[in-house]
């Protein structure tokens, strides 16, 4: 009985999790991820000389923000702001931001979910009804180098292909 009882438990906290945190699907092709390193070297680059104009033309019009302050729309988890907004507060000594630093000394890797039945606003009205999230993901620090006890943290830079063309659609992280 313990046995069918751990089992059920298990098996319970992996449909929760599941539900709760979108499988991870592989890019189809190698030109794919070629050109999402090409945009994601842009919208840095646009950060890092200031270039709001640039910036803006690699991102959607509002950018999914958890983080930010004075977000305008909450939805299953997406807190979207207007890409200027984010540009103005992200761009501000972005080069001397942890960010900056890891993904400089430590480089970055890709990976892509889908979140299904989330149609943002951000999309137009005949995407798909399930988004797909390319990331950009950089490990900030790893577990204790920022302290003895801290669990580590990774920033992803989040991009969604709009009419075949990647657009910045924001930035999460994860301890």
């Amino acid at each position: 009985m313990k046995t069918f009882t751990l089992l059920l438990c298990l098996l319970s906290f992996g449909i929760a999790t599941a539900q709760q945190n979108p499988a991870p699907v592989k890019a189809t092709t190698q030109k794919e991820w070629d050109e999402l390193d090409k945009n994601f070297i842009a919208l840095v680059d646009a950060l890092v000389k200031g270039d709001k104009t640039k910036f803006l033309a690699l991102s959607c019009k509002e950018v999914d923000c958890v983080d930010c302050v004075g977000a305008v729309e909450a939805a299953k988890g997406a807190v979207f702001v207007p890409a200027e907004f984010y540009f103005t507060v992200i761009s501000q000594k972005f080069t001397e931001s942890p960010v900056y630093k890891a993904m400089a000394k430590k480089g970055y890797s890709f990976s892509s979910v889908i979140v299904e039945n989330f149609k943002p606003k951000v999309v137009p009205k005949d995407y798909p009804k399930d988004l797909k999230i390319y990331e950009v993901w950089v490990e900030t620090y790893k577990k204790d180098e920022f302290a003895k006890g801290h669990p580590g943290t990774s920033h992803s830079f989040r991009f969604i292909k709009i009419n075949g063309k990647f657009r910045f659609y924001g930035m999460t992280s994860i301890p």
